[in-house]
């Protein structure tokens, strides 16, 4: 019914992306639930669609999309046949590329070419011209190197330490960021929403979502393994599973949304893109 496959950037471009991917569908219309995730670059091939939010606030998608993090998941809606080739920005991705604070642009879809300009139009013509992933991943592998400026201003210290710090536990203290990067909460707050897009307690919860989520989805247990971890209760872990996944773990188990089963499939790539993104 529908096909997303992956593909790893190379080595220089895995601090700032996560993964490209291209999907596709034949139905008429497709509609399915998309889990919270890091920004996107996202650009519409075939076909036409929306996005409406965690909120309830409904965009179209324009031709060159770039797609700020979400902090709950969404719910995607295509006219096809439809066909999406997307790159997912990671926190040093988002900086570098956009210079935008990411708090400002949650849950929201932006025009890419209003923030790229004509170069945006000129690659969405070069990517219609294309079929396979790899033609398109080694487009944008070439576009990265203009933003060789923007790369120099991305605090990747500050990165590293939020991403080892998300990655050590699935509910890490603030005390160790604190002592990690000798900041303030204060200043960690402020430093993680203009990179992030949201403070660090929500990023604990998202990426504890997102990692239970992934091990559900992989056969590496059920809700009860996790309770232990951060969730107080059956209850506590559904609320979070609904709010950053979309559906409960036993939905997430018997894989009944297509499109949040096939997001899993990142994982395949790891040890060839950042670990955070492959544990999730």
């Amino acid at each position: 019914m529908i096909q997303l496959d992956y593909r790893a950037p190379p080595s220089e471009l895995s601090a700032f992306v996560s993964a490209y991917y291209l999907f596709r569908t034949d139905e008429p219309v497709f509609h399915d639930i998309e889990r919270a995730d890091i920004a996107q670059f996202r650009v519409i091939l075939e076909g036409e669609g929306d996005v409406v939010f965690g909120d309830g606030r409904r965009q179209a998608y324009f031709p060159v999309n770039i797609m700020g993090p979400r902090t709950k998941a969404s719910r995607v809606e295509a006219r096809g046949p439809a066909k999406v080739f997307g790159v997912g920005l990671l926190p040093a991705g988002w900086a570098a590329f956009t210079g935008l604070p990411a708090d400002k642009h949650i849950n929201s879809l932006m025009d890419g070419s209003a923030v790229f300009g004509q170069r945006a139009l000129e690659t969405l013509a070069r990517l219609k011209q294309m079929e396979s992933i790899d033609e398109m991943a080694a487009l944008m592998n070439e576009r990265a190197k203009n933003y060789a400026e923007g790369a120099e201003k991305v605090p990747y210290w500050f990165i590293r330490a939020v991403d080892h710090w998300l990655e050590e536990r699935l509910s890490p203290e603030l005390d160790d960021l604190e002592a990690a990067t000798n900041l303030s909460r204060r200043q960690i707050e402020r430093l993680a929403r203009q990179v992030y897009g949201s403070p660090p307690k929500l990023l604990v919860r998202k990426y504890r979502a997102l990692r239970t989520a992934n091990a559900i989805a992989h056969g590496n247990g059920d809700w009860q393994d996790f309770i232990d971890q951060g969730y107080y209760d059956q209850s506590h872990c559904i609320r979070e599973m609904k709010e950053f996944i979309g559906i409960t773990p036993s939905a997430i188990r018997d894989h009944t949304s297509p499109l949040t089963s096939r997001t899993f499939d990142r994982s395949q790539l790891s040890g060839r893109i950042a670990t955070l993104s492959a544990q999730t």
